[in-house]
């Protein structure tokens, strides 16, 4: 029963998580990252080195305060107009509970803007830690089918 609870509380926080970036709450989505956390959208699927390959996205807390900030900002060309987004979180997996979790899930992000749809999807991990009666985010990885392809930039975060 405890596993299922700890299921369900993770379900939950990977929601919550979804809400915040469709309802552009940057904010509050980068206050669930832990100080070192890290959101990684790697190149390749079976990417494993993060600093010797180029990656779609690296970026710790600073230079996540530095998009949460541009993201908010009035003229941002990168939202403007402001895109409607759906984040869909399913298939949630918790493969290791020690004092670090780690969850799989899949993700499919669609994004609109100009009356222009953009979906990205992919395999997600993230490894969490307990705070207080919810978690922060180690690491947000998401391994997108695209990686190697050819997509617009990446705005709004997956």
């Amino acid at each position: 029963m405890e596993s299922l609870t700890l299921h369900h509380q993770v379900s939950n926080f990977l929601a919550q998580e979804a809400e915040l970036l469709d309802l552009g709450y940057f904010d509050r989505w980068l206050d669930l990252f832990a100080d070192d956390g890290i959101y990684w959208i790697p190149s390749a699927p079976d990417q494993t080195d993060m600093e010797g390959q180029v990656s779609i996205i690296l970026e710790d807390v600073a230079l996540l305060k530095l998009r949460v900030a541009r993201l908010s900002h009035p003229r941002a060309y990168s939202v403007t107009p402001s895109p409607a987004t759906i984040h869909l979180v399913s298939n949630i997996i918790l493969e290791t509970v020690t004092d670090k979790i780690t969850v799989r899930s899949k993700l499919i992000m669609n994004e609109v803007r100009d009356d222009i749809s953009t979906t990205l999807s992919g395999n997600s991990t993230h490894h969490l830690i307990a705070s207080g009666d919810s978690f922060k985010i180690l690491l947000k990885r998401v391994d997108l089918i695209q990686a190697g392809g050819t997509f617009n930039a990446i705005s709004i975060p997956l």
